[in-house]
């Protein structure tokens, strides 16, 4: 430090002070002017929006249509649901039914429960030809009063499956996850920089919310610009936020962990079955019976099959007023042989860290709030095309002014 570097006698003795040390008051550099941050914050909402708008529209939009995307699937594809609804066949007839799309591969990995009374069940195969990291899967839809298979489709190759992959790894697997989830920071600094920009001097809070009819083109689309960030900043800051997530996982749960504990739960984290040779294992029904009985109240919402002879069955649950209403997070792992509970997992005792955690999906995709939660994501998901095309539209009619001014 300058003062450490001073003669400590002269110091004491009271000889003036350098002015590098201590500079007098009017010598002070004053702080940059509001002004002067907003220009460069403008610079930054510019080239983040121009050079990221595209990708922001694109990923947006994607999400939107992803708000309803059993709905929308349903729709393209009648096969998807019953005609009529009959009396449900046993578990172990359903999975037999299911595999015979699919006679030489291993059971399925997950099978999904029906969501309402003409839903079917869905039985996901890994095709035991691909390979990390680019693992193939197969849906096979099946009838629950029937056991027979109803369409057998590969994941990414039909439109909700195509647009969740566009959504998540714009088509570029791994490489395509990291990128995207640092485009969720970027959105995060256009709405920052744009609340920046537009927050009004005392008095002016009424022109900030107004919209100029009387005005330019330039300042129609300004108004415009600014209105609509507004009504949909803060879902799309919580877009953001838990997108980012989404995508980095492991990094959220890691900070997460430094305010509240969170428990493992990979797949080298779950319980294992105790391999008894010549013992038969129990039969899908039964597993669900067994975490039933766990959790009285809860509803079935999918099971793992076990794959391997030390696997066991894990059954995950809805429990009445849980967050998560497509997927539930109680689950129960059961011995494949023995039917003995190996882990039971009640959403009721999560710490506050597991719970903070669990509710990010559901707001991202808004069945955090039911009906109104997924209308409000699916709206959200919109705002950022006109602001896009605004701000293009404000970029362009500048940059036409500027050539006009140079050439008269």
């Amino acid at each position: 430090m300058i003062v450490q570097e001073l003669n400590p006698v002269r110091l004491r003795s009271g000889a003036q002070r350098p002015a590098a040390a201590h500079p007098a008051p009017s010598a002070r550099m004053p702080p940059p002017p509001r002004r002067s941050w907003k220009k460069i914050w403008l610079r930054v909402h510019l080239y983040v929006g121009l050079i990221g708008g595209g990708l922001f529209v694109l990923t947006s939009l994607t999400g939107s249509l992803l708000v309803f995307y059993k709905t929308i699937d349903e729709w393209l594809n009648p096969e998807q649901v019953i005609r009529t609804v009959g009396t449900d066949q046993p578990l172990s007839d359903i999975v037999a039914g299911a595999k015979t799309a699919h006679p030489d591969w291993s059971p399925p990995d997950t099978l999904i429960f029906p969501l309402h009374e003409r839903d079917t069940f869905h039985a996901w195969f890994k095709d035991p030809a691909s390979a990390p990291p680019k693992v193939r899967w197969h849906v096979v839809a099946v009838d629950p009063s029937t056991a027979r298979p109803l369409s057998n489709r590969e994941w990414g190759n039909f439109f909700v499956s195509f647009i969740y992959e566009l959504h998540q790894e714009l088509l570029l697997g791994k490489p395509g996850e990291i990128f995207v989830g640092i485009l969720a920071l970027f959105l995060l600094l256009s709405i920052g920089s744009g609340l920046y920009l537009w927050w009004p001097s005392p008095g002016k809070l009424r022109r900030a919310l107004t919209f100029q009819t009387d005005g330019s083109l330039i300042r129609k689309h300004y108004d415009l610009h600014k209105l609509t960030g507004l009504v949909g900043a803060i879902l799309l800051m919580l877009l953001a936020l838990t997108g980012f997530y989404l995508e980095f996982p492991d990094a959220v749960t890691s900070v997460v962990q430094w305010f509240s504990p969170v428990r493992e739960t990979g797949p080298e984290d779950q319980p294992q079955s105790e391999w008894q040779a010549g013992v038969p294992t129990i039969l899908p029904e039964q597993a669900i019976a067994i975490a039933r009985a766990t959790f009285p109240d809860a509803r079935p919402m999918w099971m793992g099959l076990p794959q391997h002879e030390r696997d066991s069955y894990s059954v995950g649950l809805r429990q009445p007023e849980e967050i998560r209403q497509a997927g539930g997070q109680t689950e129960v792992w059961i011995d494949q042989y023995s039917g003995a509970v190996l882990r039971a997992q009640d959403w009721r005792e999560f710490t506050g860290g597991e719970t903070f955690l669990a509710w990010l999906f559901p707001l991202h995709n808004g069945e955090a709030f039911g009906l109104t939660g997924r209308w409000l994501i699916l709206v959200a998901g919109l705002t950022p095309l006109p602001l896009y095309v605004t701000a293009l539209r404000m970029w362009w009619l500048k940059q036409d002014a500027h050539r006009r001014r140079r050439e008269s």
